[in-house]
């Protein structure tokens, strides 16, 4: 049962199958689908370092997590442009026939550790397209209709900003947006995003979703989706002042 309030955060539990020499083990399905929640992912030892010690999960395990929508509530603007000056938060969707070079890109740019990696499929599904474009033909498993390709997960603080060197956010974040699109890959929107509009369209096959909006008459009612997932900040010019 890994999601018992006392146990061990599911990454350290993880980690520890390195040095025990284990392979798998059998966890309830309940458990298995809420396995990161208690220490969302890894990031929760960016805010209280010492979340793992067995005393403190003992005696304050119950009251994790801390709840998302509370601490973005709670959030100052000088917090805000902290989370992506200071910190990453960003899942990406890459093929994964290219998963070492996914890795020494996120090295490069950022140099945190641990990656999460979770394999998924996207189809071709011929003239029914949605806004992700169909597999290029070298990402296809051969004798089948989708490619498959995984989200790389890169969340914390990166190194430079650890040993208090200069880390700029908007450039290095551009430039893992700019491997994304030339590899068919992309961003999460839940996610900051550093495009600018021709950018982000090069990027989601956007065809479909234009045609629906101007067929039903929303242009004028409703937010563009690249309007809709921007930052609600100005991400390059604050970038420029940290």
């Amino acid at each position: 049962h890994l999601t018992s309030w006392h146990k061990p955060l599911f990454y350290k539990h993880v980690e520890s199958f390195l040095s025990k020499g284990r392979d798998y083990e059998y966890v309830p399905l309940q458990d298995y689908l809420l396995r990161h929640n208690r220490g969302i992912f890894w990031v929760l030892e960016t805010m209280i370092p010492f979340c793992n010690n067995a005393l403190f999960r003992l005696f304050f395990g119950m009251l994790l997590p801390p709840k998302i929508a509370f601490l973005k509530f709670t959030t100052t603007p000088g917090v805000r442009a902290m989370t992506f000056t200071k910190q990453v938060f960003q899942d990406i969707v890459l093929p994964m026939n290219q998963l070492e070079e996914q890795i020494n890109k996120s090295e490069e740019l950022f140099d945190l550790y641990p990656l999460l990696v979770y394999p998924c499929r996207i189809y071709d599904h011929g003239q029914h397209k949605g806004q992700l474009r169909p597999p290029r033909k070298d990402q296809l498993v051969p004798g089948a209709n989708y490619g498959m390709f995984n989200d790389l997960g890169v969340y914390g603080v990166p190194r430079a900003v650890l040993e208090k060197k200069p880390f700029d956010a908007v450039a290095k974040m551009r430039a893992m947006e700019a491997f994304t699109r030339e590899n068919g890959g992309y961003a999460f929107l839940y996610a900051d995003t550093f495009m600018n509009r021709q950018e982000f369209e090069e990027m989601f096959d956007l065809t479909g979703y234009e045609y629906a909006r101007n067929k039903y008459h929303a242009v004028d009612a409703f937010p563009h989706l690249f309007d809709k997932t921007k930052p609600e900040i100005d991400v390059v010019e604050v970038g420029k002042q940290y």
